[in-house]
């Protein structure tokens, strides 16, 4: 654990302390293997807040609260129901529940899905058969350490109920606050706050708000002050319940998507906008990713709680007596980790076959993207900006591939199914009718996480061209494991604030500027690629993930002593500012 943080965290957590944080979803998904009844299955979970939450516990004691999401997780659940720290870290250990529950257990690991590696840690999937049906805290403990391993983590999944949680996810986390904040709506068709979403609005966000504010209190227990994490879109509410319950919590929530301008939160009802920000009133800390987004906050606060007194300057909220600070903490990876990661086996092992494919395609310099395929992650440009460059310089059809690790996601979403299709029509034009080796566009499984990394490692162009996001980690990722990258960055991303001076930036609608992006990337010198990555990987490692929590530890440190956290703005980023030649 590094210095700086020992003394925040003996201060805030006293001995017996622990960090409570809350997600809707939690770092680890069960499943039962639809192949063998019976057998457990675990998954580390994707996205950005598992990858950069994910190692959390190796720093910090950390009690994570979620929601149990599949019918494998409710099971989880139960079995996990009323541990003692004490006895889930017997069970980690394989030892027997001091109920008598893990007796008899006999636990195996075996691989899954086709893949190759032999540790589950570098598989992000794990599998134990039981000798007996009933799965123990012992089953699932061992589950827990084998992929999230040497950490202080304690999982506490919520048997949230189902009809409400559908609500609450599929109708207004996803799609109407994602849409919202990522811009994604045409305001002439969207949203349509109709009777549907207000219902789910009421019974179905709000409740679920209630009940894993409830289970966070359960959680923190007696301790005196306790400290409590909350994050991202799906929990607006919750703080107000556990400032209810308990006055004298210290809470923060990050927010890990973009916080647009208080002109679109005007597109959806005054009532429902002003409890989103009383909401997070009732917190310490407000963190936003970027500083853009903490002005937008601030603005919208001022816009629409009309009580609330805001000073822009200091970023500050008075409200109700209270003082609300809101902060720009930007995201990022354990760059370590992932080095580590990316040198594993699993990562080695795809390292080689794209090598090979690559060399039987005769050696051609890859241009890669790795990312969810969904709307906001721009991919359809991306590859239309490809297909431009493609059309005039025809001879890169033979010396370049663009490698895309993708994988769809929300696809109940028609939105997002039309979107994926546009996206594979687009690759299909493409490709045309080539022989494997000669298709310009490679696609893997973007559940594969070794695979994304396997690529970002050989890339020699990563295109990171998002409409907006809240950070972007894939950015920061590809810097610190590619041996030579050129980054194409989008201007809205959010990593665009602290990386885009080194960047090549692009406008996200811009298919020509894109695709004369790649073109300089291809063609930028090995001599001042290095120059630019020194750069890039200097600042990613010098605001990694503990730098990301050690400055949110100070701040509620700094809230614990009465002293009023500085504001720090960021330091700004020069964009460069392209001339167009007449």
């Amino acid at each position: 654990m590094a210095d700086g943080r020992t003394p925040l965290l003996r201060e805030l957590l006293g001995g017996d302390g622990r960090l409570i944080v809350v997600s809707n979803r939690g770092p680890i998904t069960f499943d039962w293997d639809p192949d063998q009844p019976g057998r457990l299955m675990a998954s580390r979970g994707s996205g950005g807040l598992v990858t950069a939450l994910g190692e959390l516990g190796r720093h910090a004691p950390v009690t994570w609260v979620a929601a149990a999401m599949t019918p494998a997780d409710r099971t989880a659940a139960a079995a996990l129901g009323g541990i003692t720290r004490a006895r889930l870290a017997r069970a980690r250990h394989g030892e027997a529940d001091s109920r008598g529950g893990g007796e008899g257990a006999a636990l195996t690991w075996s691989p899954t899905g086709g893949r190759t590696s032999t540790s589950v840690a570098e598989r992000g999937t794990a599998v134990l058969e039981a000798a007996e049906p009933a799965v123990t805290p012992a089953v699932v403990g061992e589950l827990v350490q084998g992929l999230m391993p040497n950490q202080d983590l304690d999982l506490v999944y919520v048997l949230v109920d189902e009809e409400a949680y559908d609500r609450h996810y599929w109708i207004v986390a996803n799609p109407f606050l994602w849409f919202i904040q990522h811009e994604m709506y045409a305001p002439a068709y969207g949203p349509n706050v109709d009777d549907e979403l207000m219902d789910a609005w009421r019974r179905g966000y709000r409740p679920v708000n209630e009940q894993l504010a409830d289970a966070a209190v359960e959680a923190a227990g007696d301790d005196p002050n306790p400290v409590i994490l909350l994050q991202d879109y799906h929990l607006y509410l919750a703080a107000q319940r556990i400032r209810d319950r308990r006055p004298d919590a210290t809470i923060l929530h990050f927010n890990h998507i973009p916080w647009p301008s208080a002109g679109q939160w005007q597109l959806i009802p005054q009532s429902m906008r002003r409890a989103i920000c009383e909401g997070l009133l009732a917190c310490d800390i407000v963190g936003l990713q970027t500083d853009r987004y903490a002005d937008n906050f601030l603005d919208s606060v001022a816009s629409f709680v009309r009580d609330a007194r805001v000073d822009r300057d200091g970023r500050n909220v008075l409200w109700r007596g209270r003082r609300i600070r809101v902060r720009a903490y930007p995201i990022s990876v354990d760059p370590d980790g992932l080095l580590a990661f990316s040198r594993s086996e699993a990562v080695e092992e795809r390292v080689r076959r794209l090598s090979e494919r690559v060399g039987r395609a005769g050696n051609p310099r890859l241009i890669v993207r790795a990312d969810r395929i969904e709307p906001s992650k721009n991919a359809l440009r991306g590859f239309l900006a490809f297909e431009s460059l493609l059309a005039r310089r025809p001879e890169l059809r033979e010396t370049t591939r663009f490698v895309a690790v993708q994988a769809p996601t929300r696809t109940e979403i028609p939105e997002y199914a039309q979107y994926a299709a546009a996206v594979r029509e687009v690759v299909a034009r493409i490709n045309g009718m080539a022989d494997p080796e000669d298709l310009p566009v490679w696609i893997y499984d973007g559940s594969d996480y070794a695979m994304a990394i396997a690529a970002l490692r050989l890339a020699d162009v990563v295109v990171v061209n998002p409409l907006i996001d809240g950070m972007n980690l894939v950015a920061k990722e590809a810097v610190l494991v590619g041996q030579n990258p050129v980054l194409v960055l989008s201007e809205t991303a959010g990593a665009a604030e602290q990386l885009a001076s080194d960047s090549l930036t692009v406008a996200p609608g811009d298919i020509v500027g894109t695709a004369a992006a790649i073109e300089r990337g291809l063609d930028m010198p090995p001599a001042e690629r290095r120059h630019h990555l020194r750069r890039l990987r200097a600042s990613v490692r010098e605001e990694d993930l503990d730098w990301w929590l050690t400055r949110q530890l100070r701040d509620l440190s700094a809230i614990r002593r009465g002293v009023l956290p500085p504001s720090r703005r960021l330091r700004d980023s020069l964009r460069r500012v392209e001339t167009e030649t007449v």
